[in-house]
Parts: structure tokens; C-alpha cells; sequence
């Protein structure tokens, strides 16, 4: 029975065997196994590893898609608890099992107090982590050609006090790509440097280029930090012929980080020009940013009010990145924060563990969002 249903505890076997992201395949069939328990036929394999629920109301009305993730990171945890990680170097250190174990424990009150009217869609995405796995599940034959009125997911968030519901309207999570620029130049011996190419001043170039690129773009809050820098080889005797420098973009306006990817480009194949380099881009763990519509960021505030939660209005976007962005692209709708304690461990370290004592929240807020577009189902 739905009632019977424990999202700790399934929360806590779905931590003790986190996959990373495009491996989820045990996790899913754990999901897919849970929902046909209550009595769903759950699509799988659904843009990848995902999983897609539809709960149809006896009326027709609205139809609204509540969104969890469901992929973990390449971190070896360092906890203590009884469930951690069997699986060696990953670990569910962003919280998307506990995301899961929400929308599922939301799944279970769906299966026996449908929706009164209208369709409510659950979605288990996989693959969020990398910024693959939102775009694919849109881009399924399940999705493509859905008319979805409302869209919601949420995250929990360290650093706010439990319970507390987080919202603003506009963008609510940062646009981001990490990037690897290469230059091509020719190695010569160290003594004869003049023999060969070097890309030792484009480098430098290319990481100050880098490091102004928000300064062309005042109207937006962006961001650029070098991750990584390697000239030639470690040896003596060798000039380098080769360089390569790593960045991550973001930032808070889907337009600016174009044109600030443009701009990169632009100006480095000038850099590469000048000293007679080659050069190659590529391009990593895409994101835009998570836009919100101001009315569905309401409805959030409101149900979270309804239900005596305390709401907090962000005056600035988080600067991470969520690829539920690709969802809210398409159709309207918000992505909220749920605090996981003022002293909670961040995101992504190897001590992060999500708090169970927030799935009631979650899945009251949400049971509050489906009520307000469907109604309530009743005899």
C-alpha cells in the first residue's frame, strides 16, 4: 500500500549505490520498481536512464510536471553512517537521493489521492550532473510534443535554515560551461627555442582574456574561473610547442553567456593567429540558465505560506548550475531551494550526506502545488 511507503529508507538504499551520470541503471530500476508498487506503469528508458510517470485527473484541466534527478558524483564519501556508499570513489554528495525519495514519497500519495482534474507528469531525469540528461528527456518521443503548463523541481541548498523554502522569480541558477582551450604550436629543443613555435604568450594572453571577459558584460553577473593551466612537458631540454588552459563560464543571463562564448572564441583565434598557432575549443558539461516565471515562483511562495513554511526571496541567483534550466526553456514554471540547516555540509565534499528531516517538506510542497493546479481527487 501507498501508506506504507518509506522515502527514508529508500533514500538510504538508493545512497548506498550511487551511479555517476549515463550509468544509472540500477538506480533506475530501483525507482521504476517502486512506482509500479503503487500501481503506475512508469515509461523508462526515457532519454536515457530516465523515467516518466503520468497520473491522469477524471476532469480535463492543466498539466503539471514535478522534476527530480536522480545521478551521483565522482567522490569517494567520508561519512560515518550506516548507509554510505558501497560503491568505491562515488557518492550521492549532491543530494539527488533525497530528491528522488521525495517525488517518489509525492508518487505514493498520488496513487491513492489522484489529481481531480488534468494530468501530472513525474519525472526521474537522469544525468543532471554533466547537463545531458533534462535536454534528452525533453528532446524523447514521451516529451517532444508535450503541452505542459507547469513545471517544478527543487534542490536542496546547505546554508539555509531547514525548512526554508527559497525562491526568486528570473533566474534562479547560473548559465554554465566548463571549456578546454588548446594551442598548437611546434616543440624545439630548449636551446634553439627559435626553431619551434611556442604558445607560452598566447597562453598567458588566453588567461587574461579569460579572466576580463565579464568586465564587456556589466548589465549581467558573470563569472570566469581558471581551472587549469599546462605548458609543454616537465623537461629541460624541450621547448614547449603545445599549451593548454581550462576555464569555467557563467553566468546569470542566457544572452550574455553566448555572447561571451563568442567573444572567447573570437578572441583567442586572433591570440592564435598572431603566434602562429593553431587552436581548438571544446566545450564541457553544458548549462543555461534556470529561468522562472514570476507567477509559478508565486505559486511556490504561496504553498510554502499555506503550509506555515518560512519563504526567503534570493536577491541574486545561486552561481551553480541546474539543468532543470532545459525543462523551464520549454515550458513555464520554477525551481526552488529547500534548506538543508544554516551548518549543513556543502554540496558536492565528501561529508555532504541530504538531510532526511526535509522529505516531508518536500512532498508537502509539492502535494500543495498539485492540489492548487488539479484539486484533489475524492470519493
Amino acid at each position: 500500500m501507498a501508506n506504507e511507503f518509506d522515502p527514508v529508507t529508500l533514500r538510504h538504499t538508493l545512497h548506498q549505490t550511487p551511479e555517476l551520470s549515463n550509468h544509472e541503471a540500477l538506480t533506475a530500476r530501483t525507482i521504476a520498481a517502486q512506482l509500479r508498487q503503487f500501481g503506475f506503469h512508469p515509461a523508462t528508458d526515457v532519454g536515457g536512464h530516465g523515467i516518466l510517470v503520468t497520473i491522469q485527473g477524471a476532469a480535463p484541466g492543466p498539466t503539471t510536471l514535478l522534476r527530480a534527478d536522480f545521478d551521483a558524483l565522482p567522490i569517494e564519501e567520508h561519512g560515518t553512517q550506516a548507509y554510505c556508499s558501497q560503491h568505491s570513489g562515488v557518492m550521492h554528495a549532491c543530494g539527488h537521493d533525497g530528491h528522488t525519495a521525495a517525488l517518489l514519497a509525492v508518487a505514493a500519495e498520488l496513487s491513492h489521492i489522484p489529481p481531480a482534474r488534468g494530468t501530472v507528469l513525474l519525472a526521474f531525469q537522469p544525468a543532471e550532473e554533466t547537463g545531458e540528461g533534462a535536454a534528452r528527456m525533453c528532446e524523447s518521443p514521451a516529451l517532444t510534443n508535450a503541452q505542459i503548463d507547469n513545471v517544478y523541481a527543487f534542490h536542496n541548498l546547505p546554508g539555509f535554515n531547514q525548512h526554508q523554502i527559497v525562491v526568486r522569480p528570473g533566474t534562479f541558477a547560473c548559465a554554465s560551461t566548463g571549456v578546454a582551450i588548446e594551442l598548437y604550436g611546434k616543440t624545439s629543443h630548449a636551446a634553439y627555442p627559435e626553431r619551434g613555435v611556442s604558445p607560452a604568450s598566447a597562453m598567458t594572453g588566453v588567461m587574461h582574456t579569460l579572466t576580463q571577459l565579464p568586465d564587456a558584460y556589466p548589465e549581467a553577473n558573470s563569472l570566469v574561473t581558471l581551472v587549469h593551466a599546462q605548458l609543454g612537458e616537465p623537461a629541460y631540454g624541450v621547448a614547449p610547442g603545445h599549451a593548454t588552459v581550462m576555464a569555467t563560464l557563467r553566468s546569470d543571463d542566457n544572452a550574455c553567456f553566448q555572447a561571451m562564448k563568442a567573444d572567447l572564441i573570437d578572441k583567442v583565434n586572433t591570440l592564435a593567429a598572431r603566434a602562429g598557432l593553431t587552436v581548438s575549443f571544446s566545450w564541457h558539461e553544458p548549462f543555461i540558465a534556470a529561468e522562472n516565471s514570476t507567477h509559478h515562483t508565486q505559486h511556490v511562495a504561496n504553498a510554502a505560506q499555506s503550509l506555515g513554511v518560512e519563504v526567503h526571496w534570493l536577491s541574486e541567483p545561486m552561481r551553480w548550475s541546474e539543468d532543470v534550466a532545459e525543462f523551464l526553456a520549454r515550458w513555464p514554471g520554477a525551481l526552488f531551494g529547500i534548506g538543508s540547516g544554516e551548518h549543513h555540509p556543502q554540496l558536492h565534499n565528501p561529508d555532504y550526506d541530504f538531510p532526511d528531516t526535509i522529505l516531508p517538506t518536500a512532498k508537502a510542497l509539492f502535494t500543495a502545488l498539485v492540489a492548487e493546479h488539479h484539486g484533489r481527487y475524492t470519493d
